[in-house]
């Protein structure tokens, strides 16, 4: 989960200085409310944490989290709550990164994985990252969850689909409109597709070393 300040800075177009401000005004609230939350003197308002969620295209789970709020949904699942079909989800987790992207076969699929609903709220399936640009975060054979979405959000690393084929890249959305692709591993620079679908955004991630881990929990 990312913290209150780079949910900030993204907002913002990558910039803590101002975010404040920005924020007051798309809730239509004071600053000063904004500044009262983001140093812990009170707490947003659960219509507020909403919009947020809206605002920095995170989960609401995420948003309490980067304001010190406790869910209590998620704490009282993590404790008490048996899981059964009702409450757990069945993600497919494909065994390699297919190039008809979003859309992907049976074949495609190398096994299940039972988790959940609200560990990765609205997650679609499991994919092998398929390259180093994301480093040191995500690795080469690393397990990325998606949550499929067609919209391109500022900041965030998600998979796409580009005249070269699906790849993970972090989204930067330019003054003018223009969407570039760009990389956390320092030997790749930003490019500009002339192709791009935007296939889902990477909600969470495990290490490839971690794999027979988690898998002996389905």
């Amino acid at each position: 989960m990312k913290s209150l300040e780079e949910l900030l800075k993204d907002f913002n177009g990558g910039i803590l200085r101002g975010s404040q401000s920005k924020i007051a005004h798309a809730l239509n609230v004071s600053t000063g409310n904004v500044s009262d939350w983001v140093n812990g003197r009170t707490n947003p308002s659960e219509e507020n944490i909403k919009k947020m969620t809206k605002l920095f295209g995170v989960d609401e789970r995420e948003v309490k989290a980067a304001f010190g709020i406790e869910d209590k949904e998620f704490s009282r699942s993590l404790r008490v709550t048996p899981l059964t079909d009702k409450n757990t989800i069945s993600l497919p987790i494909l065994a390699d990164v297919p190039a008809g992207l979003p859309d992907f076969s049976d074949a495609d699929v190398e096994t299940f994985w039972d988790i959940p609903r609200w560990v990765f709220p609205g997650a679609d399936f499991v994919v092998k990252c398929n390259g180093d640009s994301l480093e040191p975060k995500l690795h080469l054979g690393d397990y990325c969850v998606i949550r499929k979405t067609e919209v391109p959000m500022h900041g965030r690393a998600m998979v796409v689909k580009t005249e070269n084929g699906v790849c993970m890249k972090v989204i930067k959305k330019l003054k003018d409109g223009t969407i570039q692709l760009c990389s956390t591993n320092p030997k790749y620079k930003p490019f500009t597709p002339k192709e791009l679908t935007i296939v889902g955004l990477i909600i969470g991630s495990w290490s490839r070393q971690d794999k027979e881990n988690w898998l002996g929990l389905m």
